[in-house]
């Protein structure tokens, strides 16, 4: 089975679902699709894959989940993304959306086996859902390609989170991810393993100041399928080097505007899908799902951390706290977001 494989036709979307507590709790105990209780088990977040009556719990393991940092004393500290209402409108006028991602860290868990040559390799692809109401542009991806040292054999210890950050506007050409219409599906896969000698020529580590670089970040935008699935099979060459899957995920669908996902769920406010709002994201594994959804936790960006909210910067230094997140593998990112409309007529006329 090979390591990294986008397929679009098969996407994971998540429901918030809020009916009568027996109900909710018989979803739970025995589920059809992955179900998990939030806000103490008087709701549930449920997930359904395209063209699949069963999607047992087992695949979801490893799945990434997207979870939202609230910007709310009035809400939960971090929410599933079916819990996020749209914070874009959408509009005639504007019903396309422009995104920007900056990766501010990746945590790994402490539970992970790392040593001086452990490497990881993201791919991460992000493009319009086929459902979108845009029927102007063809179907492209935005996608990335990055290799992240784990070890920082300059301190000779595990790379902090804080120094595994990347921008991927600049991986772009500074160019922000289009979404006609604003219903997108996004893909975060991450594998772990030795760095055989073509790794290196493919992520050129740039040295600064005698140190040698932790991530280098490959953007290719607006590509196809074709182009995806031939990324993929440069990077797939990686079975033979004691490749760990961290991250093996189907493209998960997520409305960026209100309009993108009335027209999903057809307007009906009983369906609440996942979305994803301007903003800093959480991307982690459904097996950690409950640590993230019971947690009230802040954000250090300072040291690429989260913890829990009362835990000072001093405690945080010390390490003199007890961290849920410790043996957890997870990844902030910085959201920018923005209406506009795209002219697939323009030309230079």
């Amino acid at each position: 089975m090979a390591l990294f494989n986008f397929n679009e036709k098969e996407v994971l979307t998540s429901y918030f679902e809020s009916e009568a507590l027996a109900q909710i709790k018989k979803q739970i105990q025995n589920p059809k699709h992955p179900t998990f209780g939030v806000n103490h088990g008087n709701s549930a977040v449920r997930f359904e894959k395209d063209q699949s009556s069963k999607f047992p719990m087992s695949e979801l393991e490893n799945q990434f989940i997207n979870f939202q940092l609230s910007n709310s004393l009035d809400l939960p500290p971090i929410l599933e993304s079916s819990q996020i209402v749209p914070a874009l409108e959408g509009s005639d006028e504007k019903p396309d959306v422009l995104v920007n991602l900056e990766m501010l860290s990746f945590h790994i868990g402490a539970n992970e086996d790392i040593d001086k040559n452990t490497r990881a390799t993201i791919r991460i692809n992000i493009g319009k859902d086929e459902n979108s109401r845009d029927k102007l542009f063809d179907t492209t991806f935005w996608s990335i390609a990055a290799g992240i040292n784990l070890y920082n054999q300059g301190k000779n210890k595990i790379t902090e989170p804080k120094d595994l950050k990347s921008d991927f506007k600049a991986a772009f050409g500074n160019r922000p991810i289009e979404i006609p219409g604003g219903l997108s599906i996004m893909s975060f896969e991450v594998v772990k393993h030795q760095e055989p000698k073509w790794w290196q020529k493919v992520f050129k580590f740039l040295q600064s100041d005698g140190a040698k670089a932790l991530i280098s970040t490959i953007g290719f935008p607006a590509i196809s399928l074709t182009a995806i699935n031939m990324v993929d099979e440069l990077v797939n060459r990686l079975e033979d080097d004691k490749p760990e899957v961290l991250f093996k995920s189907l493209p998960l669908r997520l409305a960026l505007s209100k309009q993108a996902k009335d027209d999903f769920t057809g307007g009906n406010p009983r369906v609440k899908m996942g979305s994803m709002n301007p903003g800093f994201c959480v991307l982690a594994r459904g097996k950690d799902f409950d640590t993230f959804i019971n947690a009230d936790a802040i954000y250090y960006p300072s040291y690429g951390k989260l913890v829990p909210s009362d835990v000072t910067e001093s405690q945080l230094v010390s390490g003199n706290f007890d961290d849920p997140f410790k043996d957890v593998t997870y990844s902030v990112f910085k959201v920018g977001m923005k209406e506009t409309k795209l002219d697939p007529n323009f030309d230079f006329g």
